[in-house]
């Protein structure tokens, strides 16, 4: 049952900007958000949908509806990221930002093979996916550039984390391809080391990063709660 929703930067990219894949330091805003919220990630291990992944006994039925209504969070994901691409002004970031909206739009070509849809407009997205996705788009729109970084973060985090929380699964799961997927932390390790030498010549706004990080991976957890 495939699914490779792995959205990774290409090697390139992280040579032309000098980017580390290696873990960001413990004092890191990556770690201090991640670690802020990590009983939201423990609740999203938790869910239902995550331990039948585990236990590889997950309807194949919600676990395709959940990924059809992902789909429209990628879809629209992608857009937000063409939103921060164009009101970037720092050059680097900019590029970056590019970077991350190519990766997405690559992802969701797979879509129309995947799951034989070929865009979000004819997607009905669960609640908690349409809200998750319109916060999204506000904080792109609304906010400075690398806040886009920010609220996308959880989504490039918790799934590797949940995926290596799940290590000790059967050969035969149904679901080891999905656990397979996401064991890979360099994306998200990337982004974090990202806004730390961003951070050196503009620094964000703490206070507003951690609160658009915890509702983005609230919305995570909840988004795997209602599958």
């Amino acid at each position: 049952m495939k699914n490779n929703r792995s959205i990774q930067l290409p090697q390139a990219t992280i040579d032309l900007n000098n980017l580390s894949t290696s873990s960001p330091a413990q004092d890191s805003l990556f770690w201090h958000m991640w670690n802020s919220c990590k009983d939201i990630a423990e609740g999203a291990l938790a869910t239902d949908f995550v331990q039948g992944i585990k236990d590889g006994n997950l309807n194949p039925q919600t676990y395709g509806a959940f990924n059809v209504s992902d789909a429209y969070y990628c879809f629209h994901g992608a857009e937000d990221y063409q939103v921060a691409v164009d009101k970037a002004a720092h050059p680097v970031l900019k590029a970056f930002l590019q970077q991350k909206h190519d990766s997405y739009q690559q992802y969701n070509e797979t879509f129309p093979d995947t799951w034989r849809v070929k865009d979000g407009s004819s997607i009905v997205p669960t609640a908690v996916c349409q809200a998750y996705a319109d916060f999204e788009s506000r904080t792109c729109i609304n906010e400075e550039a690398i806040y886009a970084l920010i609220v996308m973060l959880p989504c490039e985090y918790l799934w590797v984390w949940l995926g290596q929380q799940l290590v000790s699964y059967q050969e035969d799961n149904l679901y080891a391809d999905w656990i397979k997927w996401n064991q890979d932390p360099s994306g998200a390790f990337a982004m974090g080391n990202f806004i730390e030498e961003y951070q050196k010549t503009s620094p964000v706004n703490e206070g507003k990063a951690m609160d658009i990080y915890q509702q983005a991976i609230t919305y995570e957890r909840d988004n795997f709660a209602t599958a």
